[in-house]
Parts: C-alpha cells; sequence; structure tokens
C-alpha cells in the first residue's frame, strides 16, 4: 500500500516538475519559433530564439479513425511510431467501427494508446461523457483521453461550446483520475479556445513547416503537422504527429496505476509489526 503511494505521488509531482521545468525554458511556449526558418532573421535583429521544440529525435505518432480502415500494427510499430491516438466516439450516440480492433492491436504490438471523442457542441454533453467513458476503459501507461473540438454550429454560441467541454472534461478527469487533452486546429483555437483552458494541455493542428501559435499561457505538448502522411501498413492518408518531449515525459502524463485498497486488518497486522509499536508493546506487558 506505501508503494503504491509512493509511486503514484511520485508520478504526479514528476510530472508538475517536468511542465515547470518545460514552462521555465521555453520549452512550451505560446509563441515558439521555428529555429531552421527563423534563424537568420534572429541573428540579423539580435533577437533571442526560444527553443525550438521538435527535433531530429522527436517522437513520432499517428492518429487513426474508420477512414484508415484495417491498419497493420506491426508495421506501423516498425515505422518507428511511438503513439497512436484512436478514435472512440462522436456525439452522444455514434461509435468508430474499428476502435476496438485498433484498441486492442496498439497495445498487442507496444505502441503507447489514448482515445479520442470528437465533440459536438450542440449534442447532449452528458450522453457524450457516457458515450465516451462507456466505450474506453483506460489501463496504466494509457494516454490521457482527448477531447477533438474542430466545429462549432451556428445556433451554439462559442460560451455554451465552452462550458460543455469543461463538463465533459470535468467528468472525465473524475472518471479516469488523468486530465484530458484538448485537440483542435490552429484557427479553431486562436478563434474560440485561446486562453480559456490554461490547466490543460493542447494538441494542435497546424499544417506547415512552422509549430503550433498559442497563447502565452496555454500550453501544447502534440503537434499534428500533417494529414496528408503516408505510412508503411496503413492504405491510406494519415495524419501525422510530433510530441514535445522524450519517452520519459510522454511516461508521465500516462495514466497512473490504480491504488489497491487495503482491508483495516491487513493495515493494522502490518502496524503492529513495525519495530517502534512492538517496543511499545513488549514494555507495556511489562507493568
Amino acid at each position: 500500500m506505501m508503494l503504491s503511494l509512493l509511486y503514484l505521488a511520485a508520478h504526479k509531482v514528476a510530472y508538475t516538475g517536468l511542465l515547470l521545468s518545460m514552462l521555465f525554458t521555453g520549452l512550451i511556449s505560446g509563441n515558439s519559433d521555428n529555429a531552421k526558418t527563423n534563424g537568420a532573421a534572429a541573428k540579423s535583429t539580435g533577437a533571442t530564439m526560444k527553443a525550438t521544440l521538435i527535433t531530429s529525435s522527436s517522437l513520432k505518432g499517428i492518429d487513426v479513425s474508420k477512414w484508415q480502415r484495417e491498419v497493420n500494427w506491426d508495421q506501423v510499430r516498425d515505422a518507428d511510431v511511438t503513439f497512436a491516438f484512436v478514435k472512440a466516439t462522436q456525439d452522444d450516440y455514434r461509435l468508430d467501427p474499428f476502435f476496438a480492433r485498433n484498441w486492442a492491436e496498439t497495445k498487442r504490438v507496444g505502441i503507447k494508446r489514448g482515445a479520442y471523442h470528437f465533440f459536438i457542441p450542440a449534442a447532449p454533453v452528458q450522453g457524450q461523457i457516457e458515450m465516451f467513458i462507456n466505450t474506453v476503459e483506460l489501463e496504466e501507461g494509457d494516454l490521457p483521453p482527448v477531447l477533438d473540438v474542430e466545429v462549432i454550429e451556428k445556433h451554439t454560441s462559442p460560451a455554451d461550446m465552452r462550458k460543455n467541454m469543461r463538463i465533459w472534461l470535468e467528468a472525465v478527469t473524475a472518471h479516469y483520475g488523468v486530465k484530458p487533452i484538448i485537440y483542435t486546429n490552429q484557427n479553431f483555437y486562436r478563434r474560440w479556445l485561446q486562453g480559456h483552458f490554461k490547466d490543460y494541455h493542447f494538441w494542435i493542428a497546424r499544417y506547415n513547416t512552422i509549430e503550433p501559435d498559442i497563447h502565452h499561457e496555454d500550453k501544447w505538448l502534440f503537434w499534428q503537422y500533417t494529414d496528408t502522411g503516408r505510412l508503411a501498413g496503413v492504405n491510406a492518408a494519415i495524419d501525422l504527429n510530433y510530441f514535445a518531449g522524450d519517452m520519459n515525459s510522454l511516461n508521465l502524463m500516462c495514466v497512473p496505476p490504480k491504488l489497491i485498497p487495503y482491508p483495516e486488518k491487513v493495515i493494522l497486522a502490518e502496524l503492529e509489526q513495525l519495530p517502534a509499536v512492538k517496543l511499545l508493546a513488549n514494555n507495556s506487558e511489562q507493568f
């Protein structure tokens, strides 16, 4: 029990420390510049360049849905793919027909997996919560859930959309014990989301050689840099992504192990075996 508590505490402290470290070193920045694209400009103006998040050793990932149909996950693993986000649900009634297969296969081949929900702002939010949590069973080491937000209906106000987003995010956090990530594209983020979800991390779609550009108080960890990628094992165009960190930081943001509750009798029996308790018991017997 004590080891489980210590592990969970260390997990949370390490992840928080990691994020603070990245913030203070400028690695998670709302205005990160691409070193290769803007290096010459920085030299000419004397400006200080912020470190680029993406390097040649950055972790690469994909995201899949019914549009990729049956993926050969063995070939995907061999193509240097570290993580994969799998579409699970949409609206308050739609299950991706390939979710179960993709979810099982990513685990089988050892690719770090995450599940996402395509959010419909006008649909009942409680139904969307139940649809996702009744479909997706997260395990230790899985990536956090993802809320995919990229559409807004004309009769839905931005304020209502953000309110329902937060309801979904908080309910899913309570259910799984880990904060979800928000996925959106660069333009949608700028128009509707920037500055409103400072306590969450973003996964931004920006199909460019320049990294996502976000509010200085927001944070992004994943960058979807193309939706026309080609990859062995996938017979269709596919989204390709980078993670802004190494394998250790990716592991730290994942679902921690569940604590196993001890019966009261077991706890008391273990306490009685502690040296100090034994000594006290022996001394009391002498009087």
